[in-house]
């Protein structure tokens, strides 16, 4: 926003031959335990898979360091359903940044452009379900215009603990 010290980023579709460095970037935040719900590292092959059976009208970006390649972020919105066409305009959203380079303003910056195309393929609302014990993420998501719904109690089970997880909700406008 209003940020004049941004850093040089380079905003993209994730293609294939980013996945060494997509695993680079979320398997640290995977092994720290409190960041997502995520609980097992990922395979280059698991993330080739993964970007390969992106259903119909996903996006899937990825903010990279011009300088070295590197992905500093990424982010997805996945369709909520792939069979209902009453909830075809909800979309859910997913958002990493790499442990060292949080509070630089690359998770605004994706959210712009993801909110972007989210609304160019006909999504009106995007969804982000976060674990209730990471307030950093609460409240990244209600700088970026999200309103708290609700919180699903024992929702996600993380290493044989159950764990609440947080609703919030963006309506997507021009």
């Amino acid at each position: 926003m209003g940020n004049t010290n941004r850093i040089s980023l380079t905003i993209r579709h994730v293609r294939e031959e980013d996945a060494a460095s997509i695993i680079a970037l979320l398997n640290p935040i995977i092994k720290a335990g409190t960041f997502t719900v995520i609980d097992e590292v990922c395979s280059i092959e698991d993330q080739i898979d993964f970007i390969r059976g992106l259903p119909e009208r996903s996006i899937y970006n990825i903010a990279l360091c011009p300088d070295t390649g590197r992905a500093l972020g990424i982010q997805d919105v996945l369709p909520v359903s792939y069979t209902s066409r009453a909830l075809r305009h909800v979309g859910e959203i997913s958002t990493f940044i790499s442990l060292h380079m949080r509070g630089k303003g690359i998770g605004s910056r994706l959210m712009e452009t993801t909110c972007h195309q989210a609304f160019a393929l006909g999504y009106l609302k995007i969804m982000a379900l976060i674990r209730a014990d990471n307030p950093q993420a609460v409240s990244f998501y209600s700088q970026q215009g999200f309103s708290l719904v609700g919180i699903a109690k024992e929702h996600a089970r993380v290493r044989n603990e159950y764990i609440d997880e947080i609703i919030m909700e963006r309506h997507l406008r021009h």
